[in-house]
């Protein structure tokens, strides 16, 4: 139970810190914006870039793809003490994104597991199936104000930093500005948790063709406190991101990675190396409300 309320807010810390979150329940739009006339100002780029990945999670949930999450637990005297390897079958399921584990440690889940994962998906489907208009509507509702609130994150993202170009690289076949983002000592945030922006600096590598994403790098300058006994991330934690270009109309996710030194409550402090890998993404042929036709695409 620790282990995995650890993990958690270890996952929570990286997403808040480079303002990914889920967004996968807003429909896709129906043609594509045109792109805007090019620009040099880095900030433009950073706001288009963060435009693009919104837009690009609203079209995330036409696709399926798989997960592997890797999370070691290292002791103060450098060994590992504890590694969990789980890989997940992602899809949509009635209207929102659902995980079904397929693997542990790279291999089969035995009977028992499987039975488990089974009833977990069958609850879930009872639920939705079962959901009166009401709650359905209910349930909409939390997921606007959430996304409202993750607009106005976006909005303090590219207001908590001075923006520069320090180059152009090609990465991963694309070419891309490199831009550097340091914290502005006038920030001030407006939603929660928005403060630890000015406690983080990183580059972001965005690509010249559509302003898509390509790969982010951020590291933390202070000590991260997550809520006021539960999780403190120190200086010096690494974050990364790197995104593909799939079906030739999407940004998605290929590896995420968090390299923390951390304390949880009042628990002694370990380090952790979280690691999650994208592959196989493939776009949905049905309409049915539980989707399980896909055709696959290629990065």
């Amino acid at each position: 139970m620790r282990s995995g309320f650890r993990k958690a807010c270890l996952v929570a810390i990286a997403a808040s810190a480079i303002g990914v979150v889920v967004r996968a329940q807003e429909p896709a739009p129906a043609t594509s914006p045109q792109l805007p006339p090019p620009t040099t100002d880095p900030k433009e780029i950073v706001r288009r870039a963060l435009d693009v990945d919104q837009n690009g999670f609203r079209r995330a949930r036409d696709y399926t793809f798989e997960r592997r999450e890797e999370m070691k637990e290292i002791g103060k005297s450098g060994t590992v003490e504890k590694h969990e390897i789980n890989t997940y079958d992602v899809t949509i399921l009635y209207d929102q994104p659902y995980s079904r584990r397929i693997s542990k440690n790279d291999k089969p889940l035995n009977e028992q597991e499987e039975r488990e994962e089974q009833e977990k998906f069958d609850k879930r489907v009872a639920e939705r199936r079962d959901e009166s208009p009401e709650e359905r509507a209910k349930r909409l509702a939390r997921h606007e104000k959430q996304r409202e609130e993750e607009r106005a994150f976006i909005r303090d993202v590219v207001n908590a930093y001075d923006f520069r170009i320090a180059g152009e690289e090609q990465v991963d076949g694309h070419a891309a500005w490199v831009i550097q983002a340091t914290p502005r000592a006038d920030f001030h945030p407006t939603q929660p948790h928005a403060d630890i922006l000015s406690k983080m600096q990183g580059k972001m590598w965005v690509s010249k063709q559509d302003y898509g994403c390509v790969k982010l790098d951020v590291t933390t300058l202070d000590t991260i406190s997550w809520g006021l006994f539960i999780l403190r991330i120190h200086k010096g934690t690494e974050i990364q991101i790197e995104q593909t270009r799939v079906n030739d109309e999407i940004w998605l996710p290929r590896r995420m990675y968090l390299n923390a030194s951390a304390r949880l409550g009042i628990f002694s402090n370990d380090d952790y190396i979280w690691e999650e890998t994208y592959s196989g993404y493939k776009k949905f042929t049905s309409d049915s409300r539980i989707l399980p036709g896909a055709a696959a695409v290629n990065p």
